[in-house]
């Protein structure tokens, strides 16, 4: 009888795994910073990285009717998502006038409507902190860089780490861990079934689909 090991198993799944997701923001959003970096496109598509993922996002719309219409531009936020699927789109809170607007964002926890591969998805979000004066986000990149350093968050490869002392983690990054960042135990038989079963939770339709292919050829 063949023995199953779960670490090649492991290092087989993985394999099928794309590296990076689609971030889509709908009419009205604008996506300003990804994992530390300015957006390539504010208002288009944005490649971004699986596991934990920084946006720094913002509503940016023309609200009312007639001679009414006005622009209504929020204060930026900080959104933390764990990228697991193929593709996240973003909408702004519901708001159809200006005043509704305000009071979307008045307790600073505004309704973002967050999708991964069309199921809704949890994140974490926080008013990125605004200087004194006329203009509180002139400089936006020093603002976010100054945001991350002191919460203690980091990007290595563009990878969202914590680097706060005593190992805790920052209030904005979840205990969650992607596939990738799966710690695997050293135990004498590879990866625990726990383990492949929080994998196979947080794996996108695709890379489920790979897996059931490869079962089914294993059983061959």
């Amino acid at each position: 009888m063949i023995k199953f090991n779960w670490a090649l198993f492991f290092a087989c799944i993985v394999s099928f795994s794309a590296s990076s997701a689609t971030l889509t923001p709908a009419q009205g959003v604008s996506i300003l910073y990804i994992n530390g970096h300015e957006a390539k496109s504010k208002i288009g598509k944005n490649e971004i990285p699986k596991g934990e993922t920084q946006l720094i996002v913002r509503m940016d719309k023309q609200l009312g009717r007639g001679g009414s219409r006005k622009v209504f531009t929020s204060d930026p936020y900080v959104l933390t998502v764990l990228v697991s699927g193929d593709e996240i789109k973003i909408g702004h809170p519901v708001a159809r006038s200006v005043s509704e607007a305000n009071r979307a964002f008045r307790e600073l926890n505004p309704d973002w409507k967050l999708t991964q591969d069309g199921e809704k998805i949890d994140y974490t979000q926080e008013p990125l902190p605004k200087k004194q004066g006329a203009m509180p986000f002139l400089g936006l990149g020093a603002i976010v860089s100054d945001y991350n350093e002191s919460r203690g968050i980091d990007f290595s490869n563009d990878v969202l780490i914590s680097t706060q002392a005593g190992g805790e983690e920052s209030q904005v990054t979840k205990s969650y861990q992607s596939p990738k960042q799966l710690p695997i135990k050293s135990n004498g038989s590879g990866l625990s079934l726990e383990q492949v079963k929080v994998w196979y939770k947080a794996a996108s339709k695709t890379e489920r689909r790979a897996f059931h292919h490869w079962m089914l050829d294993e059983e061959r």
